[in-house]
């Protein structure tokens, strides 16, 4: 009841915030539109003259993505020098921005009413930039722990059931190497989450500190807050199968100006709706650990 009650409340608290939805909306469509320059750039260099690159309008050829990146390897042009610059600056606009989106639900969270939103939203920007930065240089490190784990895992379970071939996702063996690679992502993702909420509650307190409070809570709390993130990633998986299988329905549909102008209309709607949906990740978990941590106080 109580990771139901804090992800119906995270709906509402992102809700009472749109402007939030519509940031982190506008962000990602700013920066996706500007990382078709390059890669159209890239692609039109690599198969202007390519006579099967056609098919990249009909199907997916493995092979032209081998020429693909292969050329690319080999040639250090300004338009892959442009594209690994912006997609650099994304990154480093996103952790700005996150500072905003975390100390916004924050104070929607607790119940606190501060200046205007926008001048609110900026503020924690800058003051939270340095703490979001250092948290995803740590994330750095646990992915690669992650990957390290995971290769660790794969090693132990080819030499018991078998290798087995990866491109068949439906047998049996497939199906556990990819639940144990997304279960470690997820995890690393939660963590990084909760880092993220301890250091915009404790925020006077050093790296350290925070860090040891948010690992401290998750150990005493993982089966919580593992149930809490799992029950948002179906809710979100079961949105994009969903929207998988309104785009085979349109298969049916003539190639026409309506069908792209429809096509178009799903994408942004997908869109915005995971724009919606990453602040209700922030926004729930967020309202669990303001639960648990007065639940605690209460008890002592």
């Amino acid at each position: 009841m109580l990771i139901f009650a804090s992800f119906i409340q995270g709906i509402k608290n992102v809700w009472l915030n749109k402007f939030l939805i519509g940031i982190m909306f506008l962000f990602k469509l700013g920066f996706s539109l500007i990382l078709l320059a390059p890669i159209y750039l890239m692609f039109s260099a690599s198969f202007g003259t390519n006579v099967k690159a056609s098919s990249l309008l009909k199907s997916f050829d493995f092979s032209l993505l081998i020429d693909f990146v292969y050329h690319w390897r080999q040639t250090l042009s300004i338009y892959f020098l442009l594209f690994f610059l912006v997609f650099f600056l994304a990154i480093m606009v996103f952790i700005f921005l996150s500072g905003g989106f975390w100390g916004i639900l924050r104070d929607q969270s607790k119940k606190e009413e501060r200046n205007l939103n926008m001048e609110r939203f900026f503020s924690y920007c800058a003051r939270y930039f340095w703490g979001m930065f250092k948290i995803a240089l740590l994330l750095i490190v646990f992915y690669l722990i992650a990957f390290l784990l995971f290769l660790f895992f794969l090693s132990i379970f080819d030499s018991v059931a078998g290798k087995g071939n990866w491109l068949d996702i439906t047998s049996w063996r497939a199906g556990v190497k990819i639940s144990a690679f997304a279960f470690l992502f997820f995890l690393v993702n939660m963590i990084g989450d909760y880092l993220r909420i301890f250091c915009v509650q404790n925020f006077q307190e050093r790296f350290s500190g925070f860090v040891k409070r948010a690992f401290r809570f998750l150990l005493t709390n993982i089966f919580k807050t593992l149930s809490l993130y799992y029950l948002l990633s179906f809710v979100l998986v079961m949105a994009i199968l969903i929207f998988a299988g309104l785009n085979e329905l349109m298969d049916g549909i003539p190639k026409t100006f309506f069908y792209v102008l429809l096509l178009f209309f799903l994408q942004q709607i997908l869109s915005l709706f995971r724009s919606f949906y990453r602040l209700v990740y922030y926004s729930s978990q967020m309202v669990l650990v303001d639960k648990l941590l007065m639940e605690k106080e209460t008890l002592s």
